[in-house]
């Protein structure tokens, strides 16, 4: 080394002469920064040179020396950094001398070097000069293993060299020689500590993550106050979500290896703690474009899950934890398949009950492990709709799992499970996604993009569970559509001045109708459960459809007192029930819509039965422990003698109930309609209170089609048909655009008559349309193959 080149007289002229002194000579290191920005082609022996000197200051423990070495380092990288690369591997070889000295001063003024280091490398020589990339992978490996250093008798000196091991890491994140080179394995470098360090903290690592504390990495270990272990804790979850934060599509996969791995190691599968909290942190850090893909990788990992394996059921539960904590989250998943992911689930939950003996668990005292899995699972499915990705996201779903209930099949096992229990654990699906389709449109509020609501059309398929041979899936199907029906009711009805029309969507009205068919049949079976379970759901439908629904049910409600005095309902104690809940609705559409006379009158007819023995106490209390009608009071034999007086309820109703019309202020047309008599076409006696009606008859309005030209000889007109009005291109195209408009806006509230109009009525009608055209032309004009109906 020549001892008088230039570069090394002003290096050895920035070192002070005094001891004590850590500092550069400022003049001097001015000098210096400028000769190296004037010369960037000397950088190369600057840092050569400051290498030689700091192996000699090291190996005579020259301390003071190593400081003034390490700033003028730093002032060179913040001056110099355009030209960085010329002298990088120096800069990583000088650090990684100092941290061989294990002095804690040295240590932390090194990483703070480091610190600015990666502030302007860009990484653009990793991979390519393999000294320094070698220098570079050694120094990061050193402070991996800072992060876990421990010291029996100095909890200080632990916290320091814990900090500067993980401020050093995500300053390595930072950088943009993360990506440069080979990311795989600076990831396992970096991420292994991160986890260690979240695995051990009591504070859930996504919590930390997002938390408002800002931690500067530029500040010292040394003296610092703030420094605790909290601080270290929120430095390894900040490190942590920013290295997912750079993570594609290609390095999530990887990202998520080591994750696995240790816990995998660790055994800290279940509980769940540890792999959800992580998850979630990968969840909010990851760019919105690549976040589905933690669902799709997690799904894999809980499919490649080997049933040979002695953690086989914690692994699935903890998958199916950080599953439904992800899915459930308030985080748009842009890009899911919905539908697959949804039957990716539903074939794992199959799967989940052939581990469980084929039984769906419902209590935590069955098997906590499967327990928690069959009930992730289930909440997994039903986040799916917890966020809105296209417009028939709801209904496709609900569709879908209607689909999977197989309400034709005839065998009593499917897929080698008990249709109870395949059933159960669907429907129990299908209850979560109305839970949460119920719960978003609570937080969209009044005015959404998208209707978030399930169309009710979609259940119609499911509703011959009703009268399904298990009494089991009868009632949970029952109690999951009462629930959607209360749950999507409106707060206020609109009573004043006349009341809200809410069943207008043919779909509804369609539900409707089907409902009260299959009710008649429903209240003959057996079970007690049963009763209880259709008087829930009339009176969820009278709170979802209010008047139009009570309209509608008044001649139901009537013809299940009929089917009483038939005897059509067998048993007595089944009789004394049905009765029962005719009173029961009473009082409901009496407290409803407040209509005191109403609520008198049942309540008088309720205590005359209960005095006579005639009242079934299937209403009366809440804690039933029978299940069959035949068990219920078997001593009391006493029958139903005292009915309601359909009259009397039809007149309290018209005239006491806000239940009319603006159109129908005198009630006529309420009375007629409550007073009809229940049969399979009643409800189409209702079309008119559900259509848009018109002042006008528009048939009287339509243009009259002049009759026209017979072939070769034309027709003298007499006085009546010179009377009619004759037809123009202009009268066609008004008229055609009329009936255009009117069937656009009827879509949605049609009556039910027109939908039953019989199709040769409009035959019959274009038939006498056409044949009322007839032929006529100029006896002087030549014959063609068209002559227009009018003069030109």
């Amino acid at each position: 080394m020549n001892l008088y080149a230039k570069h090394a007289t002003l290096i050895n002229n920035c070192y002070p002469e005094k001891e004590g002194e850590n500092k550069p000579k400022s003049s001097e290191l001015s000098y210096l920064v400028f000769y190296a920005n004037s010369r960037p082609v000397k950088l190369t022996k600057v840092g050569l040179f400051l290498e030689k000197k700091v192996e000699r200051d090291v190996w005579r423990g020259r301390k003071q020396n190593n400081h003034v070495t390490l700033d003028i380092l730093k002032s060179l990288i913040q001056s110099c950094h355009r030209d960085l690369n010329l002298f990088s591997k120096y800069v990583a070889k000088v650090i990684e001398l100092i941290l061989e000295t294990n002095d804690t001063e040295l240590v932390d003024h090194a990483c703070q070097v480091f610190v600015v280091f990666t502030e302007y490398h860009d990484g653009s020589t990793l991979g390519v000069d393999s000294d320094f990339t070698h220098d570079y992978e050694t120094l990061l490996k050193k402070f991996a293993g800072f992060c876990s250093f421990e010291s029996s008798s100095d909890d200080l000196l632990r916290l320091q060299m814990r900090y500067n091991g993980h401020r050093t890491l995500q300053a390595a994140v930072i950088s943009s020689a993360l990506q440069a080179s080979d990311f795989k394995t600076q990831l396992e470098l970096i991420l292994n500590p991160l986890i260690i360090t979240l695995s051990n903290t009591k504070n859930p690592a996504d919590a930390l993550a997002q938390s408002n504390e800002n931690i500067d990495i530029r500040e010292s270990a040394v003296n610092n106050e703030n420094l605790n272990a909290h601080t270290i804790d929120v430095l390894a979850a900040k490190t942590c979500a920013l290295l997912f934060g750079k993570a594609n599509g290609v390095a999530l996969r990887q990202s998520l290896v080591p994750i696995f791995s240790y816990v995998d190691n660790k055994q800290k599968w279940w509980p769940p703690n540890l792999v959800v909290s992580m998850m979630k942190l990968v969840l909010h850090s990851l760019q919105p474009q690549y976040s589905y893909l933690l669902v799709s990788e997690l799904i894999q990992q809980f499919d490649n899950t080997q049933s040979e394996s002695s953690d086989y059921l914690e692994k699935r539960a903890s998958f199916v934890s950080a599953l439904d904590a992800i899915l459930n989250a308030n985080v748009s998943l842009v890009g899911i398949s919905v539908l697959e992911v949804l039957n990716s689930l539903f074939a794992q939950l199959i799967q989940s009950l052939h581990d469980s003996n084929k039984k769906f668990m419902t209590s935590k005292d069955d098997n906590s492990l499967h327990y928690f899995i069959h009930q992730g699972l289930v909440q997994s499915i039903g986040g799916l709709a917890s966020q809105t990705y296209y417009v028939n996201q709801l209904n496709d779903i609900t569709s879908s799992i209607v689909s999977k209930l197989r309400i034709n099949h005839a065998d009593t096992t499917i897929e080698g499970l008990s249709i109870v229990e395949y059933r159960r654990a669907t429907i129990q699906c299908l209850q979560h996604v109305v839970v949460c389709s119920a719960k978003k449109s609570e937080r969209e509020g009044d005015a959404p993009v998208y209707n978030h609501s399930i169309s009710l059309d979609t259940l119609i398929p499911a509703l011959g569970l009703l009268l399904d041979t298990a009494s089991e899936t009868r009632i949970e199907f029952a109690e999951m559509l009462t629930y959607y029906l209360e749950e999507t009711a409106e707060d206020d009805i609109g009573l004043n001045p006349y009341p809200k029309h809410t069943l207008t969507h043919q779909g509804d009205i369609h539900l409707v109708n089907i409902l009260h068919q299959t009710i008649l049949d429903w209240i003959q079976l057996s079970t007690v459960g049963d009763m209880i379970a259709i008087k829930k759901l009339l009176s969820a439908m009278t709170r979802r459809f209010g008047v139009d629904e009570t309209i509608r049910a008044v001649p139901l409600i009537f013809e299940v007192q009929s089917l009483i005095k038939q005897t059509v309902i067998k048993g007595t104690a089944r009789q004394r029930a049905a009765a029962a809940l005719v009173v029961e609705w009473l009082l409901t559409i009496a407290e409803f819509y407040r209509i005191d006379s109403l609520h008198e009158y049942a309540e008088g007819i309720k205590q005359e039965r209960l005095k006579h023995d005639e009242y079934s106490t299937v209403f009366m209390t809440n804690d039933l422990t029978v299940s069959e009608f035949e068990q219920l009071e078997p001593e009391n034999r006493n029958i139903v003698d005292r009915f309601v007086d359909q009259a009397v309820v039809v007149e309290m109703l018209s005239k006491d109930g806000p239940l009319r019309d603006q159109d129908d202020v005198e009630g006529i047309d309420l009375v007629s309609k409550l007073n009809a008599q229940w049969d399979v076409n009643t409800e189409d006696k209702h079309g008119s209170t559900f259509r848009i009606r018109t002042s006008r008859n528009l048939s009287d309005l339509k243009a009259k089609l002049v009759t026209s030209w017979s072939s070769g000889t034309e027709m003298t007109l007499n006085d009546s048909e010179k009377n009619k009005q004759t037809i123009n291109v202009e009268n066609l195209k008004e008229v055609l655009v009329g009936q255009m408009q009117t069937e656009v806006v009827g879509l949605d509230v049609m009556s039910s008559s027109y939908l039953s109009k019989n199709p040769s009525e409009a035959f019959t009608d274009m038939s006498s349309l056409l044949e009322s055209i007839t032929s006529g032309h100029n006896e002087t004009s030549s014959p063609s193959l068209f002559n227009p109906p009018y003069k030109p």
